[in-house]
């Protein structure tokens, strides 16, 4: 469940700085927005879309690993107690603790992966780009802003599955 919401989280901050495209791209202020200055932009939005998921996933690992470590102590107090139905319980717990925590772990390292490679990919589109002139210069913008959206699309679909995932 918390992979999911970890994955969502991801999904929305990409989604959310893919589409802010403001007039911050004409970098000029000559009021048109040359192509050059569109991929300048989309690499730092890029950019700060990952920066803004790697802490989200740090938060959610921590709030994962704290819970699990939070359910390992409340059983080490039941096995002290010799409760066996408080032991019974906070084993349960643990377990259920150390599980979602080590799904958010892959979660995070699955997302990571995907960021890691789309950003590769936007990176080459755009030095693909930025050694060809004229019209082929426009087509590779549009490449990478279809490459970007694509990215968006299944970082938000990853963050999807993970808080289906993090529900279960």
């Amino acid at each position: 469940m918390k992979k999911i919401a970890l994955l969502a989280a991801v999904a929305c901050a990409i989604s959310l700085s893919a589409c802010n495209n403001n007039s911050s791209a004409d970098k000029n202020n000559d009021g048109d927005t040359s192509v050059g200055e569109h991929l300048d932009h989309s690499i730092e939005t890029t950019e700060q879309s990952v920066d803004e998921l790697k802490a989200d996933v740090n938060a959610e690992l921590a709030t994962a690993e704290e819970n699990a470590k939070k359910a390992q102590a409340d059983l080490d107090a039941a096995i002290k107690s010799g409760d066996k139905k408080a032991q019974e319980a906070a084993q349960k717990a643990a377990d259920e603790a150390n599980s979602a925590w080590e799904k958010t772990k892959e979660a995070a390292k699955n997302a990571g992966n995907k960021i890691e490679e789309g950003v590769d990919k936007a990176v080459d589109a755009t030095k693909e780009a930025g050694q060809k002139t004229g019209e082929a210069i426009d087509n590779a913008a549009d490449k990478v802003g279809d490459k970007t959206k694509q990215v968006t699309e299944d970082a938000k679909r990853k963050a999807e599955n993970v808080k289906e995932a993090l529900k279960n």
